[in-house]
């Protein structure tokens, strides 16, 4: 309301019903009391039912007995009303003379676990398991998009998202695939679900189902695998810290309905296959583990792999590397088919593959790939990262677009996981002042460095990047992003600057981030007579490029 002006009454129908469709419950609810235009319940025919709450519980502390009480009658009474309203919705979107029920969403935060999980399931309460609840209910039975989100705070900090859920989690509720809308579901949206499962005797079949997302989830092996073949028109697959558990058999089923895990197998080598012939876009946030499809996806357009760290099997590092090194590009062999890929590890150095033979053996070819971006931790001295970067390159014979994301670390020193990852993004967050101070300590300064300046002299040669023939550099690669902190003048990020803008023959656009957004202007000079000097640009006959900042 402005000025008395009904702006909202102002709106199409096709608007309002496409703002509702978003809108929780209660807020949807309320609308009904905004004007008569909205007196018949325009929200029933959004066709959505968002059923959202924040699970909240009184406790007190009796000091002088050291006892911690709860209100006990006031969460019961508060459930029963989330309940009560969320099949009085159900029932209405049933009855109701529109659409049916599209999109249907079960949303509860909470500062603790324990207190969700006793919203779901209350002991000696008549109405049984509230996920049960809503999934048996008429209304849902016709559901096209269905997502249940169960989201404790207390595991919802930055840092876990670079974690699979950690080992003994037991999850917070089941789904089968008998409880599912078989015949109209596309979207399915699960977070911190254990046991998302199809019996072997039964046969369900999803034939809409296009999107699965698991995030924070536990999910036996068996049992995905027949999720993926239930399911033949599968487009987007999202596996975001998924714990997968490759025991021959399948956990067993607890009081509440949740599965019992007590053992994860992290330490397994787990060979999954997938049956997806439609897949176009697959992410996959977790431990190193090898995948395979059944046959590659045609059609696929967009990987995203972002592989954790194994604090567990750390200390053995010197006797996994190797198989971790083959796990690792036969998981990427499963995406030659691909057009983009977003690539993410904790340590550069772990993906090299060094000797000659070896990587005839290992190293795939992209044929369709155009579009990669790297990031990586890599040790500062070290030159088995560049090495890494080139069997990359060696790869993708036509990529157009490629974006490095560097990060040093100090691999002497072992670092507590968060305090690292707030570091380093404190790290890129650096001011221009400070950039220009460490240009300046280098003697490095555009406007009054001579021609003979010895700058060049102290940016290396990548030895092993300048010895290799890569198809991209003479004929495809147009633009280079490159992010790196700027510690000194020899460091891989400009090592890389040099190495591209020499080598890098259809060259168009070089993006640079070195923790400010004005270095791209104090490297104009150098990158200029880097070009300049390069014989091999000379007598190739080579594009120019223009020098931009790196958005972020």
């Amino acid at each position: 309301m402005a000025g008395g002006d009904d702006r909202l009454s102002e709106l199409s129908d096709d608007l309002l019903l496409r703002i509702l469709h978003f809108a929780p419950l209660k807020e949807a609810a309320s609308t009904t009391a905004l004007s008569r235009r909205w007196r018949a319940p325009l929200w029933l025919s959004s066709g959505a039912v968002n059923l959202e709450t924040t699970v909240t519980r009184v406790e007190t502390w009796e000091l002088g007995r050291g006892i911690r009480r709860s209100d006990e009658a006031g969460f019961c009474s508060r459930r029963s009303a989330f309940v009560s309203s969320a099949v009085a919705a159900l029932d209405a979107t049933a009855t109701a003379d529109d659409d049916h029920v599209k999109r249907l969403t079960l949303r509860l935060e909470s500062d603790r676990e324990a207190w969700i999980v006793s919203f779901l399931n209350r002991r000696g309460d008549e109405v049984r398991n509230l996920v049960d609840v809503v999934l048996s209910h008429r209304a849902a039975r016709r559901a096209e998009e269905l997502r249940l989100w169960l989201e404790p705070n207390e595991w919802s900090s930055d840092a876990d998202d670079d974690n699979e859920t950690y080992r003994g989690h037991r999850g917070l509720y089941t789904v089968t695939l008998q409880a599912l809308p078989s015949e109209t579901l596309r979207v399915l949206e699960l977070t911190n679900c254990t046991g998302l499962s199809q019996p072997e005797a039964s046969a369900i079949v999803l034939p809409r189902l296009s999107f699965l997302r698991l995030h924070h989830c536990a999910q036996h092996l068996n049992s995905l695998q027949r999720v993926t073949d239930a399911a033949p028109a599968l487009a987007v697959v999202r596996l975001e810290s998924v714990v997968i558990d490759a025991t021959k058999d399948a956990p067993s089923q607890s009081k509440h309905g949740r599965e019992d895990w007590f053992s994860t197998n992290r330490d397994a080598v787990i060979d999954m296959v997938i049956h997806a012939p439609r897949l176009r876009r697959f992410t996959y946030k977790g431990l190193l583990r090898p995948f395979t499809f059944s046959r590659p996806p045609p059609e696929l357009e967009q990987v995203d792999l972002h592989f954790f760290k194994d604090d567990d099997n750390y200390r053995h590092r010197d006797k996994t590397q190797n198989r971790d090194l083959a796990t690792f590009w036969q998981f990427a062999q499963s995406f030659t088919s691909t057009k983009e890929m977003r690539l993410r590890v904790d340590h550069l150095e772990d993906i090299a593959v060094l000797r000659e033979a070896t990587q005839v053996e290992l190293l795939p070819t992209f044929r369709r790939l155009e579009r990669v971006e790297l990031q990586g931790v890599h040790r500062p001295k070290g030159k088995t990262a560049a090495v890494a970067i080139g069997n990359l390159l060696h790869c993708c014979p036509v990529i157009s677009a490629l974006r490095i994301n560097l990060t040093t670390q100090d691999h002497n020193v072992s670092k507590d996981h968060r305090w690292t990852d707030e570091f380093l993004k404190r790290k890129f967050r650096s001011d221009c002042n400070k950039s220009i101070d460490r240009l300046d300590r280098c003697g490095f300064q555009p406007n009054t460095i001579s021609q003979e300046g010895d700058y060049d002299d102290e940016v290396c040669e990548i030895t092993t990047l300048s010895l290799g023939q890569f198809e991209c550099l003479r004929n495809s690669l147009k633009r280079v992003g490159l992010q790196f902190w700027l510690e000194q003048s020899n460091c891989l990020g400009v090592k890389l600057l040099k190495f591209f803008a020499e080598n890098a023959m259809v060259l168009e656009e070089m993006h640079i981030d070195g923790g400010n957004r004005k270095l791209h202007e104090h490297m104009n000079p150098k990158i200029e007579r880097w070009v300049t000097n390069s014989s091999e640009r000379r007598n190739s006959g080579a594009t120019t490029f223009v020098i931009l900042p790196l958005e972020r």
